[in-house]
């Protein structure tokens, strides 16, 4: 089938790093914060922890492990313990290794006892997993940071867009779908049915999840492995979460995606080599999701004080003590857009879009930290002639 070519509108993470046996259980003079989340949040887990580690105010350890989505629901909606002597994933503090970056391998620790997550996450509307809709009364789920996804392809690839149609045929039906050049099924490299990135891209393209054609990766690592190592690029595609994607452009490209019903393909970004997502932002990239950040409760108190702080601070909620750390950069770095930086909103996986304004505005801050581009935002250091001052940047609201 010839491709129809488009008029493209729009301007356009770290892999998991390698673990080591640990002989050592997670015993820390901090407290200790247990996470189950999705392997799109494993840059910002590392980052975030570093952070704590060496908050004067409030010093935490968060320990982390990955899985999918839907698992990470369904551990904490059945309060299952993750069993004791599993490998957990940390970072040190300065004190331990001041020469630490977050390109750095994690240090790797047991669980001294089984434990029910303090934390668990999913990388988009828990609505979408099987059983996920109504939580129990004793979970609570807060929404934080967006997560977009993206259809990558090696950097020798010439192609450079793809349509909502083209992405139902090769996906749908692989090489049945005669969707040049993508015809090769071993050269589609995709997710299992457990995951965000393929459940989210299932209901932006109507291919239900467990009926993908292509060859199932249980990480995002194994995607990126692929794609850079398949003999034949000009035919190779798999999917990412945009964070994923952002690590590794030197040696992948993205495609600009069509969605049903518009004119034009839009990468994530303003351009293809921007990293200001502006594209998610404000409706025109529609392949998002946002996180969701779980923790058992009794009525309204939770389980665990610290499990709140952290939750808190990724969605952008008020903490106490005061964190001595920006988190709204740790959340831009890793690719990840805050809920208030966001002017679109949807109420399911793959809804429509409509307008959106955060009770606090952080527009400007974000894109303080993402764009290269002079903004247009004032800058402030307690008051404004119109909005409100806030991170020293006059925000709307």
């Amino acid at each position: 089938m010839t491709r129809l070519r488009l008029l493209l509108l729009a301007g356009g993470a770290s892999l998991l790093a390698p673990q080591v046996a640990a002989a050592a259980p997670c015993n820390f003079t901090d407290p200790m914060v247990v996470a189950q989340v999705g392997d799109t949040q494993n840059n910002l887990m590392k980052r975030l922890g570093r952070a704590l580690r060496d908050n004067d105010a409030k010093p935490l350890v968060l320990v982390w492990r990955t899985s999918g989505s839907c698992t990470n629901i369904n551990q904490i909606y059945q309060q299952t313990p993750i069993a004791a002597a599993t490998v957990m994933s940390y970072v040190p503090s300065v004190a331990e290794d001041a020469g630490w970056t977050p390109s750095s391998p994690v240090l790797t620790c047991e669980l001294p006892a089984a434990k029910v997550p303090d934390i668990s996450n999913s990388a988009l509307f828990n609505s979408a997993c099987p059983g996920g809709d109504a939580p129990p009364a004793n979970v609570r789920l807060a929404q934080g940071p967006v997560q977009a996804y993206v259809l990558a392809v090696p950097e020798a690839s010439p192609e450079t867009y793809i349509t909502y149609e083209e992405a139902y045929f090769v996906f749908g039906f692989g090489a049945a779908g005669m969707i040049m050049p993508w015809i090769d099924e071993a050269q589609v490299f995709i997710r299992t049915i457990t995951k965000s990135t393929q459940l989210a891209w299932a209901a932006n393209i109507s291919v239900p999840a467990s009926q993908w054609r292509g060859v199932p990766n249980e990480g995002s690592p194994m995607v990126v492995s692929a794609l850079k190592t398949t003999p034949t690029p000009a035919k190779a595609i798999g999917i990412l979460g945009a964070e994923v994607y952002d690590a590794e452009r030197a040696s992948l490209n993205i495609l600009a995606f069509r969605a049903l019903g518009q004119y034009a393909a839009y990468y994530p970004d303003s351009t293809s080599t921007a990293t200001d997502k502006q594209n998610v932002r404000d409706g025109h990239y529609t392949v998002w999701s946002p996180t969701v950040w779980m923790e058992t409760v009794t009525g309204t108190t939770p389980l665990s004080p610290d499990a709140r702080y952290v939750i808190d601070l990724i969605t952008n909620k008020s903490v106490t003590p005061r964190q001595d750390f920006d988190v709204e950069q740790i959340i831009a770095a890793v690719g990840l857009i805050p809920d208030c930086a966001m002017t679109v909103t949807r109420s399911f996986e793959g809804g429509l879009l409509s307008p959106y304004a955060a009770a606090e505005s952080c527009v400007c801050h974000y894109e303080s930290l993402v764009s290269d581009e002079d903004s247009t935002c004032q800058t402030c250091t307690d008051t404004c002639a119109s909005g409100v001052c806030r991170n020293g940047f006059c925000e709307v609201q």
